[in-house]
């Protein structure tokens, strides 16, 4: 737990649910009135308890670059590494619409950044462009024809005038337009990010800014991005450069001139800060590990949270439906059925879910699925009940190789399933 100060923001760093006590007036005003940001209370991001020393904080589960005060920022980082992070991200349903209207530096690492990511920042800074004004300016272009000024003789002699044509001039021309370079890069930002947007109800609106923009550009000729091209912005007016030096930038990230991490980083790439559920990542992340893994066998793996595929807990009533966040289903035969949870230790209200679902689906083996940081990580059978189902729990090493530890996983789980190779 280490604290940076950059310019008049103090920055510290915790990882996810971790406490730290501060003084009290660092949080609160003379009047006892909370010094938070509201988009912060709002997020139910931190808990707050009194406690002798000054006020306790705990971090509740989010990751990433949160604003606390105005003074004071949370890094808040996993326990896990954080490449790791951007591996869970590229196979989980995350939207990243978790995402604050402020902008933090991310340090350059060697790993590439989820598409997704990428695109919605990218929206934020072409939503300022197109507010601001798409930057227009004068450029240079060639001319053939009729008199204009700054006419180049030498062309004009060799092209024209040697030629017997004493009508036509050739001359460098300046104009006055949209159709500039930094234009024409952004032009191609907006088709290369269409291309990698879902096409789903959560992203109609970056789609229309998308299609709003190139509307905005039909007049500009699209350039291909070149190696440190976004430096160029400098020449543009200085109410939009910011702008375009972030879609730029943005844009450079997804070409792979420039990788990021998700660590904080003074002098790193700027873009919007986006925050993260661990919860929500993690449980994503394991279905469709399952999901991609089982496709081949035939195996549904389905999300139980979701309406059409819920089940009611009693025989002769609907009132209350199960949702378990696994239900592996073979044809109409409910295999199994799991319970993902961020957490380390498995409670005994954990207990009674999964085997509640486990009853109602007439499931022969039910499996509770959390994270493991250590040499914990594996399988351990927990017991069996009058109806002869069994029960297992277990702990997906995510400080490793995401990759071999899921395939494990899914081999693990699958030879309880009865699922032949």
């Amino acid at each position: 737990m280490a604290a940076l100060q950059v310019g008049h923001t103090r920055i510290i760093d915790l990882h996810e649910r971790e406490a730290r006590i501060f003084p009290r007036d660092e949080l609160f005003d003379s009047r006892g009135q909370s010094l938070l940001l509201p988009e912060t209370r709002d997020l139910s991001a931190v808990d707050l308890r009194e406690v002798v020393s000054g006020v306790e904080l705990r971090a509740l589960g989010l990751i990433g670059y949160l604003p606390l005060t105005t003074g004071i920022a949370l890094n808040l980082r996993p326990k896990f590494p954080l490449k790791n992070l951007w591996g869970m991200l590229a196979v989980a349903d995350e939207t990243y619409d978790r995402v604050l209207p402020v902008l933090r530096s991310y340090e350059t690492e060697n790993v590439s950044a989820p598409h997704q990511l990428l695109a919605r920042a990218f929206c934020h800074y072409l939503r300022e462009i197109l507010t601001g004004g798409v930057a227009r300016g004068y450029y240079q272009e060639s001319y053939r024809g009729h008199f204009r000024p700054k006419v180049n003789f030498g062309r004009t002699v060799a092209n024209h005038l040697s030629r017997g044509d004493d009508v036509s001039v050739a001359s460098d021309a300046f104009a006055f337009s949209a159709n500039l370079y930094a234009n024409g890069l952004i032009k191609s930002a907006c088709v290369a990010f269409m291309r990698v947007m879902p096409r789903n109800d959560r992203w109609q609106n970056e789609r229309r800014l998308l299609m709003g923009a190139l509307n905005a550009l039909h007049s500009v000729t699209p350039a291909r991005m070149q190696f440190g091209d976004h430096a160029l912005t400098t020449s543009l007016p200085i109410w939009v450069r910011d702008a375009y030096l972030g879609a730029l930038t943005t844009y450079a990230v997804l070409l792979g001139f420039t990788k990021v991490g998700f660590s904080y980083e003074a002098q790193g790439s700027k873009m919007p800060s986006f925050l993260f559920s661990l919860d929500s990542i993690f449980e994503s992340f394991v279905r469709n590990t399952f999901r991609i893994a089982l496709r081949e066998r035939e195996i549904a793996v389905l999300d139980g949270n979701i309406s059409r595929h819920q089940h009611p807990l009693f025989l002769d009533n609907k009132r209350f439906p199960i949702k378990p966040d696994l239900i592996f289903r073979k044809s109409n035969r409910v295999l199994g059925i799991g319970e993902i949870k961020y957490k380390s230790r498995i409670e005994e209200t954990d207990r009674y879910q999964v085997i509640s679902h486990v009853v109602a689906l007439r499931a022969p083996v039910g499996v509770w699925i959390s994270p493991a940081l250590n040499n914990d990580a594996g399988m351990e059978y927990i017991g069996s009940i009058a109806t002869g189902a069994k029960f297992y729990h277990y702990r997906l090493n995510i400080a490793g190789d995401l990759t071999s530890t899921g395939a494990a996983m899914v081999s693990e789980i699958a030879s309880l399933l009865e699922i032949k190779n």
